[in-house]
């Protein structure tokens, strides 16, 4: 638990020559075992000091009819609210207050109210901190800019589960049914965050509305298309061309998320053959650490003996770069960077087929999401069916002489 006390503040010792004072709302904060904080903020107001009433935490008029006083003081009871406010969230839900919370608490009270502004300003900050990436960055943004369409000066209290429903039927006019299952799955992520991290009401109702998405056919190389792809090592390409097909095979190899490789440091290296490191994808809110195994021919990939293993443009440069190699290697699928990952899965399979050692070196939480990954084409179906018949050849080359 904590004391608390807000209240109208002046520097006596900073009173300007025509008399005139800064004012500021003083935050006192006692956490037991620790040491106090204090905190003045700038109301970016100025007044007379000898009209400056601390006591009643108000200005008073310099003459009949101020109404400067009057808007003076709105503002610095509006402010004072404010703070109040966050310190009884506190209180209630047994939460310790520290200044640097108020402080957070208070940049954020001016967008707790408009759905888009909160959008906004998490997005930038979930970019710039590292918890997303910069494809899911401008993903964001694509929702963001639809509900500012449907409906932009969306509240927090607006949103149930009716409203939910009606934003999926706008996108369904304009969006396909994958389309519409991703922007309601990324409101649905900042309603959590606003809900856990801001302690924003969100009717609940709004998680009961369930989309699933279309099942589409991934896309993944097979090994005469892995080989092209190595064989075009000896072109003529530039710098970037080489680093991408370098990184991307990497990929190909391990299993690795783009997202991963980005943000791949040599100091992963815990032996020869291994790498240990904490994946990107929901570092924030479930941080997982993986070791995977590192095979001779994806570490000879690697461009860099120190820092980052590879040097790489950004990654809208970097998949527009995939099509180039893709052409140089007379390869006609779309490849993009999780073309790696799936081509991982199938290498794997087709070679190991321990789907639950695919789980864990993939890094994934369950068996249905690896089972996605684990592409079998009709030449190794075919191939591993023939095997049966391996068992009874002597029976049926005896047959056919009789």
């Amino acid at each position: 638990m904590f004391t608390f006390t807000c209240k109208l503040f002046y520097n006596s010792h900073a009173v300007g020559k025509d008399g005139m004072v800064t004012l500021y709302i003083s935050v006192y904060i006692g956490i037991a075992k620790a040491r106090h904080q204090r905190k003045n903020f700038n109301l970016s107001l100025r007044w007379p000091v000898k009209y400056v009433d601390l006591k009643k935490n108000r200005v008073k008029s310099r003459f009949k009819g101020d109404t400067d006083a009057s808007d003076y003081n709105m503002v610095i009871m509006s402010e004072l609210s404010k703070i109040n406010e966050v310190a009884k969230i506190y209180r209630l839900t047994d939460r310790v207050l520290t200044i640097e919370i108020l402080e957070r608490e208070l940049y954020y009270s001016n967008i707790k109210k408009s759905v888009i502004g909160f959008m906004t300003v998490i997005r930038k900050e979930r970019y710039r901190n590292g918890e997303i990436v910069e494809r899911t960055y401008k993903n964001h943004l694509g929702t963001i800019n639809a509900i500012k369409e449907f409906a932009p000066k969306l509240t927090f209290s607006e949103i149930d589960e009716k409203w939910i429903r009606s934003f999926a039927n706008f996108l369904r006019k304009r969006n396909n049914h994958n389309t519409v299952w991703t922007r309601i799955k990324i409101l649905n992520s900042y309603l959590r965050i606003a809900i856990a991290d801001f302690n924003i009401y969100v009717d609940e109702s709004v998680f009961k509305y369930k989309i699933k998405p279309e099942y589409r056919e991934s896309v993944y190389l097979n090994h005469k298309e892995v080989k092209r792809l190595i064989n075009i090592i000896d072109f003529s390409l530039t710098k970037t061309q080489l680093n991408v097909l370098k990184a991307f095979l990497f990929c190909c190899f391990t299993g690795i998320r783009i997202s991963d490789v980005y943000k791949s440091q040599y100091n992963w290296m815990v032996s020869e053959n291994f790498i240990r490191f904490t994946m990107q994808k929901n570092k924030s809110r479930r941080p997982k650490t993986i070791m995977i195994p590192l095979i001779p021919i994806a570490k000879s990939l690697i461009t860099n003996i120190q820092g980052g293993f590879f040097d790489l443009p950004t990654e809208q440069e970097y998949n527009r770069t995939l099509k180039e190699l893709a052409r140089y290697a007379d390869i006609k699928k779309n490849l993009t960077s999780h073309v790696a990952r799936h081509t991982f899965g199938y290498l794997f399979m087709t070679r190991v087929g321990n789907l639950f050692a695919l789980e864990k070196t993939l890094g994934h939480s369950k068996i249905s999401t690896t089972e996605k990954y684990a592409h079998l084409d009709d030449d190794y179906n075919l191939r591993s069916t023939m095997r049966i018949q391996d068992d009874f050849e002597d029976q049926i080359m005896i047959k056919k002489m009789l």
